[in-house]
């Protein structure tokens, strides 16, 4: 009897709890209302986005919109909220997104009850995407002790555009360790879900990754001459961003001469745009007060001078090559070389060099 009532208490047992969990769930039980706000519609990229739940339900989750986490496509993943349907998210790359936000209930039947609402959030990148940018080891720099490489770091000049100082010494031809060779290029990105692309000559997009030797392939010169070359940053979104580099010369006095003596020209180990050049005249019966130097920049190379984008000046005053007189009587005479690059009145894509020059008897 003992053994026979036990199992009746268990047995009515059972269906009191069956019943009470049955009306636990229905007491829980809120019909699911997706509602939430944000603070506006327009943000920028990696600026914290707030979701605020204004609706109801038991459970919370929101889909950003952005790589991987889009609503309804296979494989891709929702965030839960906190339990009050308290969200923030932060965009890593520009464009605009579908942000979902769904809440859910379960009812008596312990079935999940689901209600959706979405809002497009504008996500922008005042830089578009490209941060820095830089050529490495266009030169080996032989005036420095050990293995040293000139690098050229790219300068913003607008927002799109930049400007690469390139050292005339890289003009050569050479391999590698020259302007004039295919170019690695390293540079970092606002967003790690975009790509990089160089537009080579006939139009085409060319993928390149930062540092990687495959993608060894930019050309900064073509038909001898430098060009400005076309970069496109393109995020996971599909906003596009088109860059302009300008690789321009750093102006150097290649040769400079007095009455047929010669100087040395040597560059400034301390500056990549100053240079020392020293003449001592054997001829003790020139006036150094009123002297008549020649002198070449860039070689008088036609590749990189039109005979108009390229000024010499001493104090302001336009020094013309075996015309201008110069006094050197006084001590040494700074030179101001002022390049623009060939082709282009932009005058944002100048360099400029100062030239030191001593002559003594």
């Amino acid at each position: 009897m003992k053994k026979i009532k036990i199992i009746y208490i268990l047995f009515v047992a059972l269906i009191f709890t069956s019943c009470d969990e049955n009306g636990y769930l229905r007491d829980l039980y809120v019909a699911p209302e997706a509602a939430f706000e944000i603070e506006k519609d327009t943000y920028d990229v990696f600026e914290s986005v707030h979701f605020v739940n204004k609706g109801s339900g038991q459970y919370y989750v929101v889909y950003p919109g952005d790589a991987t986490h889009v609503y309804g496509k296979e494989g891709d993943t929702g965030y839960s909220t906190t339990s009050d349907g308290q969200f923030s998210y932060s965009y890593q790359e520009p464009g605009t997104f579908t942000a979902v936000w769904i809440a859910s209930s379960i009812n008596e039947n312990g079935e999940r009850v689901f209600d959706v609402d979405s809002v497009k959030i504008n996500v922008v990148a005042l830089d578009g995407g490209l941060d820095n940018l830089r050529i490495n080891n266009l030169y080996r720099m032989s005036e420095y002790a050990g293995t040293v490489y000139y690098t050229s770091y790219a300068e913003f000049i607008s927002q799109d555009s930049l400007i690469c100082p390139i050292l005339f010494d890289a003009w050569r031809d050479a391999t590698f360790n020259s302007i004039k060779a295919k170019q690695l290029v390293n540079f970092e990105l606002s967003s790690n879900l975009a790509d990089m692309y160089w537009i080579n000559a006939a139009g085409e997009e060319k993928k390149i990754v930062s540092g990687s030797t495959a993608s060894r392939i930019v050309e900064f010169v073509q038909d001898g001459k430098l060009k400005i070359q076309n970069f496109r940053v393109i995020t996971a979104s599909g906003v596009i961003s088109n860059y302009y580099v300008a690789p321009v010369m750093i102006p150097k006095m290649t040769k400079f001469s007095i009455g047929g003596a010669s100087a040395t020209i040597a560059r400034d180990i301390a500056y990549y745009n100053r240079y020392n050049v020293t003449l001592q005249l054997s001829d003790n019966t020139i006036d150094l007060a009123n002297v008549v130097p020649e002198f070449e920049t860039m070689n008088n190379d036609p590749n990189l001078l039109d005979g108009t984008n390229c000024r010499v000046t001493i104090d302001g005053v336009e020094q013309i090559s075996g015309v201008t007189p110069v006094d050197f009587s006084n001590g040494p005479v700074t030179y101001t070389i002022d390049y623009n690059f060939m082709g282009n009145n932009n005058p944002k894509l100048t360099q400029q060099s100062l030239v030191t020059v001593s002559v003594t008897h």
